[in-house]
């Protein structure tokens, strides 16, 4: 499959719409630094000189670039260089001030290593077997998280994601492409039955470290909006479910997905 730029940089060929009454922009040289009107300014009706300077909410912008600042071990703030639909340059802003808030948008490629070997962050395994580099994809993920997929799923992914937009749906990974030692981590803390760890596969076993595997949010499974769209249309993406018990668990899988929709199911057979 042809991976595009829009895949890879999901936000470059969308209008978003300004849904923060507060969305203030920053200053170019530092990120974490409001802009203020100066005296020389032309200002807006009500504002004065030393006032934020603001987009009005509801307004239409493009974003040009991106920057990802990190503030914890995961968790990133995401600034979007912003556009008016005419192409005028307005500036920085937080993506939190966007409606969508960036959840699912795609933001760049990461290749790997070179020398990197069969622990790297960009090491592909399946079935206990290393299968080599792969170039990974960010992706904005629940809880404004960088998450990866491997660049084979980004526009399967992406077609999913805005599909469901569309329906007024919102699809936010939890978990996409581990590494290794994620992965290890991971099995060590089920095993060891460490509050807040989930059942995991041994490392170098799980699909999550070959790029296929992703752990959406659908908060309990059947009744929640997300997961009643991915049962209904999932598998016309590609997509299914395919561990017992785990109702975030879905998988790329293109073949197996349109046997699963012919036969009218969403995920494996015993799967609800």
């Amino acid at each position: 499959m042809e991976i595009t730029v829009s895949a890879l940089e999901s936000y470059r060929d969308k209008t978003f719409t300004v849904a923060d009454s507060d969305a203030r922009i920053r200053r170019d040289d530092d990120l974490a630094e409001y802009r203020t009107y100066g005296a020389g300014d032309v200002l807006p009706p009500g504002a004065a000189a030393g006032d934020f300077v603001r987009i009005a909410r509801g307004s239409a912008v493009t974003v040009t670039s991106v920057r990802i600042l990190p503030t914890g071990s995961k968790s990133v703030t995401v600034f979007a260089d912003v556009a008016t639909a005419a192409g005028v340059r307005i500036g920085w802003t937080s993506v939190r001030n966007l409606g969508g808030r960036f959840l699912g948008e795609t933001l760049g490629t990461i290749p790997p290593e070179p020398g990197a070997g069969r622990f790297g962050p960009n090491a592909a395994w399946s079935g206990g077997t290393y299968l080599g580099q792969i170039t990974l994809v960010r992706i904005l993920g629940t809880g404004e998280e960088i998450e990866y997929i491997a660049e084979s799923t980004a526009a399967p992914l992406v077609a999913m994601i805005t599909a469901a937009a569309k329906d007024g749906i919102s699809v936010s990974i939890n978990s996409g492409f581990r590494t290794y030692g994620e992965q290890k981590f991971l099995h060590d803390g089920f095993v060891a039955g460490r509050p807040g760890f989930n059942r995991a596969a041994k490392p170098g076993s799980s699909n999550h470290q070959n790029g296929i595997a992703f752990d959406i949010s659908v908060s309990g499974g059947a009744g929640n909006p997300t997961y009643d769209w991915l049962a209904r249309q999932a598998t016309a993406h590609g997509f299914l479910r395919t561990v017992r018990g785990e109702p975030w668990h879905w998988e790329y899988l293109p073949v197996e997905a349109a046997a699963a929709r012919a036969a009218g199911r969403h995920g494996r057979p015993g799967i609800p």
